[in-house]
């Protein structure tokens, strides 16, 4: 499971829509469900009969969070991908003619492997055309002086009070979750990411 807190104007819903529209097509369904400040979208495949069950899920969970939302996305089921692949293989030992027909569909459950990929590349693109970021909002966070204590808007360069340097005392953004964390973490609070320097 993976999770990553955005911040600025975001609305959960409108990031729910979006979802929706993108991931309910032709081979998957995507539908949503929840309030205002909690939704889900539940994205999995199409059944391939009537009476076929969606084998592949995915559960992505809008929650409004301080100046945002965080966003997870859940575990995949792979059952149905995995049945499809072997029944390919199967079929192909006995006729490997039916190799050419089984093609398409080899692809299509090959691209539902990486549907969490898709589904943070559809995220980001979303935050981007709201102007929304990962991390903490900078003009919500100070940063205190080493020299006088005085507290300075996180991306100073100089105290106000003394005209020390802060470069040396600005947090750091986890690369994988987003989360702010004091200058000198070396593993991220929220997901256990290595900070680098």
């Amino acid at each position: 499971m993976d999770q990553k807190t955005y911040h600025g104007d975001i609305n959960p819903q409108e990031l729910a829509d979006v979802l929706v529209n993108r991931f309910d097509r032709s081979d998957l369904m995507a539908r949503r469900t929840g309030g205002p400040d909690r939704v889900v979208v539940q994205i999995s495949t199409r059944p391939h009969f009537l009476h076929d069950e969606p084998h592949t899920s995915l559960a992505v969970t809008i929650v409004r969070a301080e100046d945002g939302v965080t966003v997870t996305v859940g575990e995949q089921q792979m059952l149905g991908v995995a049945a499809d692949l072997v029944k390919t293989g199967i079929a192909a030992l006995i006729n490997p003619l039916s190799l050419i027909g089984g093609l398409d569909d080899v692809a299509r459950d090959v691209s539902k492997l990486n549907l969490p990929q898709q589904v943070w590349k559809v995220v980001e693109e979303y935050m981007r055309s709201v102007g929304a970021g990962l991390g903490m909002a900078p003009e919500k966070m100070l940063v205190t002086c080493r020299y006088c204590g005085v507290g300075n808007p996180v991306g100073q360069g100089q105290c106000s009070a003394c005209g020390a340097p802060l470069a040396d005392v600005q947090p750091v953004t986890c690369p994988k979750c987003g989360q702010l964390l004091a200058h000198d973490q070396k593993f991220c609070t929220r997901c256990g990411a290595r900070i680098t320097p």
